[in-house]
């Protein structure tokens, strides 16, 4: 027999089935897989990005603040303001200028300048020169500590960033010069590259100050990053993704603002290269997966064959079948799957037709013989059947009759039940309100609680306040002692000053200098009682207010204790209503109970009476059909003697037609 070929026989659709359930995973997991890396990739990167610009603005925002502390603590230096005001204790300002630098150890350079602008001093003894043009020397001169743009030294041609904070007069509190420091930008691309990715710094007008990749020399171009989000935005932080203008493909940038200079710190990241990883999984995925899939394809082949193998033997002996001829497989009966069943099955049903045959061979003799008998019989069946008919349809009248008076009865009884499940509707939404009136009491409750609470540690922390006002008083107490002490001190020293400058007249010419001193020493002590006393005058003003707010917080106390009474009694109130409430909700609950009892038996009744209606009408109607049944007997009677006879010729072109089996 002829193989059918191509897709459409079994075994290259199993094959292809069996390989289709294979790839079809494998290309869901390898999909799966790689965009499962890359947003884990993703995610991770914009994470470790974000962390990497924060940590290279913490060390670059400790060199500023460091930079600013020195300087500040540097230009409060009273040698500082003297030098600027009399051009003295230059030796003891460039000392400390020095200790700074050596702190630092950069080969950074710290400028002193006058309120003219003019370089006053520098640590590196280069040559003086005027700097009022500057923004920051501007900037610092305001009262605020200023820092500049990226500059470029006209006489070293180094590019750099200058530091500049105020000097002020200790006296007048006014600028009278600025101090300020140098950094080289290049010095910042080993802070940007050790912690970074393509790390980078912008000053704030946006031109790009250091790189970690490359140093920038002041001869090149400048680059300025004006319409990158962050230089739109005064945002602290941020992320954000940039597509580059030349190569096309994507970036991440992360950015920090440094909070001293007003720069920002970037860190940028190739999304390529966050993805390279994923991409590199996926493709070793996909060449195991087509290492796997070959292999499953020769596994689908040779299971394919010991498919259709037995499938082959069992059409060839049902071909056979069809001839005419019984041929049992004598193959793969030995096998213990389904395909060893449908074998055997296959031989079992050849073995039953070959049997049933030979029965029909045999049964086909007696079909005539009973045939004849048939007919007579049909013939005292049809006398009984008139008399059955007869009985049958008096019977049916009774029953139509019965299912009218129970169908009424019914009727009534679907009334009553729609009544009691009225009531018992109205009985639960009365329920579910007692429910609610409940909930609503023990929220009030709660609440009630939860301010009497919350008054009650009022009144302990207005007793706190009262407590430390009262140590207050007692403490400025005590400074008025001590400032008696003083005006005591004062006195004292006054008149020693004066016997001094009774002794010193007594000197003569010898002891002028010693009166001058004991005049100074007068003067001090009368700027020492002034002093007491406006201390003394202060301290009595911050008693009395004390005293007040004592007064206050006892009023309020008392106020707070009343309200805490009258919290008390409508909680008690509240508290009675919730026990009533929760009395009504048992009644209703009780009133449902019976209700739904109620319903329950009348729906008994009601079900009762409706399977009683439907088995008078099931009577009626049997007994009507079984009337037009017995009818169809009788006619059916009168036919069988006709096929009685018709049979008996079917008999015999049987018997010729199993003659074809051999």
């Amino acid at each position: 027999m002829q193989k059918k070929k191509g897709i459409s026989s079994v075994k290259t659709r199993l094959i292809i089935s069996m390989v289709a359930i294979a790839a079809i995973p494998l290309m869901i997991a390898t999909i799966n897989t790689y965009l499962s890396f890359s947003e884990s990739a993703k995610k991770k990167a914009k994470e470790t990005l974000s962390w990497s610009a924060w940590y290279i603005e913490c060390e670059i925002n400790d060199l500023f603040a460091r930079t600013e502390y020195s300087l500040n603590t540097l230009a409060s230096s009273p040698s500082t303001v003297n030098f600027l005001k009399t051009g003295d204790s230059k030796n003891e300002v460039k000392h400390q200028m020095d200790v700074i630098n050596q702190m630092f150890d950069d080969g950074n350079t710290i400028v002193l300048s006058n309120s003219e602008g003019m370089m006053a001093l520098r640590s590196d003894d280069n040559a003086l020169a005027d700097i009022s043009a500057r923004s920051y020397w501007q900037g610092a001169m305001k009262g605020a500590t200023t820092t500049s743009p990226v500059l470029v030294s006209a006489s070293t041609g180094v590019r750099s960033i200058c530091i500049a904070v105020p000097v002020f007069d200790l006296d007048t509190n006014e600028v009278i010069g600025v101090l300020h420091r140098n950094y080289d930008l290049s010095s910042f691309r080993n802070i940007l590259g050790e912690d970074g990715e393509e790390a980078f710094l912008v000053d704030y007008e946006g031109t790009l100050a250091s790189h970690a990749f490359f140093d920038i020399s002041a001869d090149d171009e400048a680059v300025v990053f004006s319409d990158s989000e962050f230089m739109k935005n005064d945002n602290e932080d941020g992320l954000y993704t940039k597509q580059s203008d030349t190569t096309g493909k994507n970036s991440y940038i992360a950015y920090v603002r440094e909070p001293i200079t007003g720069y920002i710190i970037c860190d940028a990241l190739s999304i390529d290269s966050v993805t390279a990883a994923a991409r590199s999984s996926a493709i070793m995925t996909s060449i195991v997966g087509i290492i796997l899939l070959a292999i499953a394809g020769i596994l689908a082949y040779l299971q394919a064959i010991s498919f259709t193998k037995p499938i082959i033997e069992v059409n060839n002996a049902l071909a056979t079948l069809a001839g005419g001829m019984f041929r049992k497989i004598e193959k793969y009966t030995n096998r213990r799957d389904e395909f060893g069943t449908m074998v055997n099955s296959t031989n079992t049903l050849v073995e039953q037709l070959l049997s049933i045959v030979g029965h029909i061979k045999e049964s086909s003799a007696t079909v005539g013989m009973a045939s004849d008998e048939l007919s007579s019989m049909a013939d005292q069946i049809a006398h009984t059947t008139e008399a059955v008919s007869t009985s049958v349809h008096h019977i049916a009248q009774g029953a139509v009759q019965q299912a009218e008076d129970i169908h009424m009865a019914a009727d009534e009884t679907v009334k009553i039940t729609d009544s009691v499940e009225s009531v018992q509707s109205s009985t639960k939404e009365m329920s579910e309100l007692a429910r609610r009136m409940k909930e609503a009491s023990e929220e009030s409750t709660s609440s009630l609680d939860s301010l009497r609470n919350a008054s009650n540690e009022m009144t302990a922390k207005i007793d706190e306040i009262s407590t430390r006002i009262s140590s207050t008083q007692n403490a400025v107490t005590n400074i008025n002692d001590r400032v008696e002490g003083i005006s005591g001190i004062a006195s004292q020293t006054n008149l020693l000053s004066l016997n001094a400058s009774i002794e010193a007249a007594r000197a003569g010419e010898m002891g002028k200098g010693f009166a001058v001193v004991a005049e100074e020493i007068r003067k001090l002590a009368d700027d020492s009682n002034n002093m007491a006393s406006e201390i003394r005058a202060e301290m009595d003003a911050l008693l009395n207010e004390a005293e007040q707010a004592v007064h206050a917080a006892a009023q309020v106390m008392e106020g707070n204790v009343e309200q805490n009474k009258a919290l008390n009694a409508t909680f008690e109130s509240v508290q009675g209503m919730l026990s009533d409430i929760e009395d009504t909700v048992k009644s209703v609950e009780k009133i449902a109970e019976e209700a739904d009892t109620c319903v329950s038996a009348n729906a008994n009744v009601s079900n009762a009476m409706t399977s009683l209606s439907a088995v008078s009408e099931e009577n009626a109607a049997s007994s009507e059909t079984t009337g037009r049944s017995v009818q169809e007997l009788s006619a059916t009677v009168t036919t069988l003697a006709d096929s009685a006879s018709h049979l008996k010729k079917v008999a015999e072109q049987l018997n010729e037609e199993v003659k074809f089996f051999k």
